[in-house]
């Protein structure tokens, strides 16, 4: 049964759909918010199809902002097949049926129509939320611009060229404005308000769920639900929940406090909450961090980065999480947090202490990370990222890279970082051939030197994206490439070995 309300707490989920607010609880809040969608709103224009986040068939447009952020509120689109409901809490969404005003469809729809950029239809209704995203952006779309924003949506039948023509023939109608026709000030209002309570409840089996105000309250959660599932955006848990692994017994989520979405660049230090989404972060860091800012370009679809958080790829602690090589090679710092001994104890973990085994943390089982701190200096005009994956983008690297090598006048190095991703049960820092490097001038022959004990420090593993000896060859030809972009020392003749 739902939990019961008192002066802190709430037991409905808030959300506005197409401009109607919607209150939800219990078993419907745990839903997958396009399953709920179709089967509850009675919406299916939403589409499901592979359940992972990866077609873009689900794309819906979602607005939310918690009170202290001073961007301007606008839509973005979402996979809504790996979010739960409940984490929608405080939004505004807007699917594919709340486009059209009366019988006239919006300008995306009456471009893909005259287009012909739909054939089966299945996949359309999630291009035409994707494109009308980038509509609420850009007033007019060429080819690149509109392919970028469709990174996240694939087509089956029709081809991608009638789609492009579509995005390019787009005919702007401020009527149609997603923002203008549903972001009014009474409905802003209330949305905010809405989020100032702690949300907590349960459905008819006892699962719990708890989206708290503050960070006290979700360090008290985690302290006494043992086993509580900590959630970011859960583009993780919810692909694991679609193939058939039932929710954990309690889920807490951060969306609601308030303090987790700052985002804030001194002059020699990034600091980025636990809810800054990795679209927030691409922006952000354009200018003080633009090698980034850059590598954000693939991390992901859109779709994801509107939902995804850098804390949320940290805590996951995957071998070949993207930025994890990025956070080694930066010195940076991850503040944590957990309720102990009646108050709320706070801690500082160098990254590089950070990683203690495959999918194990330097925390404790009710500690949680509210913040990651990166410095900004330490020749961070040098730091180089690199990915290897089988697709360009959209997909999961098979190694990752990150290095970062300071010289001084007479190119002798001075400091170094180097570490990769996907090459043992962690992401790791290469001390040994750190060591080789400092106090060294670069040449070929010290570079040859460093290959060959890369290629012995790391311990790769054999699996569906690549061999151990692929994956070698991958993060030698990685480090070579930094040297010669770098610094243009020419490859060492002696490199990885399979």
């Amino acid at each position: 049964m739902t939990a019961k309300k008192t002066s802190k707490n709430r037991d409905n989920v808030v959300i506005f759909l197409n401009g109607k607010k919607v209150e939800i609880t219990g078993d419907d809040a745990f839903m997958m918010l396009a399953e709920w969608l179709r089967k509850r709103a009675l919406r299916p224009g939403t589409k499901i199809v592979c359940a992972e986040g990866d077609c873009g068939a689900c794309t819906v447009l979602r607005a939310f902002k918690c009170k202290s952020s001073v961007e301007k509120l606008k839509f973005l689109p979402i996979n809504s097949c790996i979010t739960t409901v409940a984490q929608m809490d405080g939004s505004h969404i807007v699917t594919v049926e709340g486009l059209a005003i009366d019988e006239n469809l919006s300008p995306v729809q009456n471009a893909m129509r005259s287009c012909h950029g739909s054939q089966c239809g299945y996949c359309t209704p999630g291009f035409v939320m994707a494109l009308t995203g980038a509509t609420e952006v850009h007033d007019t779309l060429d080819r690149k611009t509109a392919a970028n924003y469709l990174t996240g949506n694939l087509c089956r039948c029709t081809g991608y060229a009638p789609i492009l023509d579509a995005a390019e023939a787009i005919k702007p109608d401020p009527k149609f404005n997603v923002a203008k026709r549903y972001l009014t000030s009474a409905t802003v209002k209330e949305l905010q308000t809405s989020t100032k309570a702690s949300l907590q409840f349960a459905d008819t089996s006892g699962r719990a769920f708890s989206a708290p105000a503050t960070l006290k309250d979700a360090c008290k959660f985690l302290r006494k639900m043992k086993g509580a599932r900590l959630i970011a955006a859960a583009t993780d848990i919810g692909v694991q929940t679609n193939k058939g692994r039932p929710l954990p017994e309690a889920l807490l989520s951060l969306q609601n406090i308030d303090e987790l979405y700052d985002l804030e660049t001194s002059k020699n230090t990034l600091h980025v909450g636990a809810r800054v989404t990795l679209s927030r972060l691409r922006v952000a860091t354009a200018a003080k961090f633009p090698e980034l800012s850059r590598f954000l370009d693939i991390f992901a679809s859109p779709q994801i980065k509107n939902s995804a958080t850098l804390v949320g790829n940290l805590a996951n602690a995957s071998p070949i999480g993207d930025t994890l090589p990025m956070l080694l090679a930066t010195d940076a710092v991850i503040h944590t947090a957990y309720w102990g001994s009646g108050k709320l104890v706070k801690r500082k973990i160098p990254a590089t202490k950070f990683f203690l085994g495959y999918k194990k943390l330097a925390i404790k089982p009710y500690e949680l990370i509210y913040k990651v701190e990166i410095p900004l200096g330490k020749g961070l005009s040098n730091l180089r990222l690199y990915k290897s994956s089988q697709r360009k983008d959209l997909d999961i690297s098979a190694v990752g890279a990150a290095f970062r090598l300071q010289t001084n006048k007479s190119g002798q190095v001075t400091d170094a970082a180097l570490a990769l991703g996907g090459v043992a049960a962690t992401p790791m820092r290469l001390p040994s051939v750190e060591k080789l490097l400092i106090g060294k001038k670069l040449d070929a022959t010290v570079a040859s030197v460093c290959v060959r004990e890369l290629n012995s420090a790391i311990m790769p593993l054999s699996d569906v994206r690549g061999t151990a000896g692929f994956r070698r060859v991958l993060a030698t030809n990685m480090f070579k490439t930094y040297l010669r972009d770098v610094f243009e020392i020419s490859s060492p003749e002696s490199g990885a070995m399979t």
